[in-house]
């Protein structure tokens, strides 16, 4: 499996291109970003090449709601824009959202449709998005969320997403499977991460409470891994971690008795 570490997340008081140089030194073999406007994406490439490391991906989408049907156009610009920067930098995958989320995370409301119309609309503007994509290189993946922190949005399950990318059956989307995520919303953690085997693109690894590293939290990390590795799936696993105590070496301590970096 190849290991990659949000970088939104860690070293989050120095700059974008000192935290790549963090994580190469920790032993990753890539790192995300959230929104790339935010993140000095070149600078971040230039430090990846500095460093031997790669940029695993960030958001395809964040103004735009893929649910909403008179928002195509829109959408599909958005993902375009973000392609450019992903294929200029070298970004393997980019991350798809339901519904646009707003500055502090405010979840944009869905246009007043019944659930089956919203996920015709996703399916629809992903199928358009796919052949954006195809032969890039880059692979969009599908995010579900919390709706206990971020209400109305539309892709609170693993299952629902996993569920769009079987539909829509193209090689340019796949899933992600978020433990924070899915433990504050659903849970069954084993039973849904062997549903969505067939469509996993990534795995995100948080605790619950708090998103914190492995073992500050009621998650089996372990297990979850042991349960990868018995399927023999062996993509990419992401630490979208905050460090418990503020200290990123807590953090990259923890992560390394899980999975060892080097």
């Amino acid at each position: 499996m190849l290991k990659s570490v949000s970088i939104q997340l860690m070293w989050a008081g120095l700059p974008f291109p000192e935290r790549v140089a963090r994580a190469a030194a920790a032993g990753f073999d890539l790192v995300d970003l959230w929104d790339q406007r935010n993140s000095d994406i070149h600078a971040v490439h230039d430090a990846c090449q500095v460093h031997g490391i790669g940029i695993n991906g960030f958001f395809a989408t964040r103004d735009t709601s893929l649910c909403d049907p008179g928002s195509r156009t829109a959408v599909l610009d958005e993902i375009k824009a973000n392609l450019d920067v992903a294929v200029a930098v070298g970004a393997r995958q980019m991350h798809c959202f339901s519904n646009a989320i707003r500055p502090g995370g405010i979840v944009a409301v869905a246009p007043p449709l019944a659930p089956e119309a919203l996920m015709e609309s996703c399916a629809e503007a992903l199928s358009a998005a796919a052949d954006l994509v195809a032969g890039t290189g880059v692979q969009l993946v599908l995010e579900h969320l919390n709706t206990v922190f971020l209400p109305g949005y539309l892709w609170d399950d693993v299952n629902m997403t996993a569920g769009l990318a079987r539909l829509i059956n193209r090689p340019e989307i796949g899933v992600v499977f978020d433990t924070y995520h899915q433990q504050l919303t659903y849970g069954r953690l084993t039973d849904s991460l062997v549903a969505c085997l067939p469509q996993l693109a990534r795995v995100d690894l948080a605790e619950v409470p708090g998103r914190f590293e492995p073992g500050q939290g009621e998650i089996d990390m372990a297990y979850l891994l042991r349960i990868l590795a018995e399927h023999g799936w062996d993509k990419t696993v992401t630490f979208e971690t905050t460090p418990s105590d503020g200290n990123p070496e807590t953090a990259l301590a923890a992560i390394n008795t899980l999975m060892p970096l080097r």
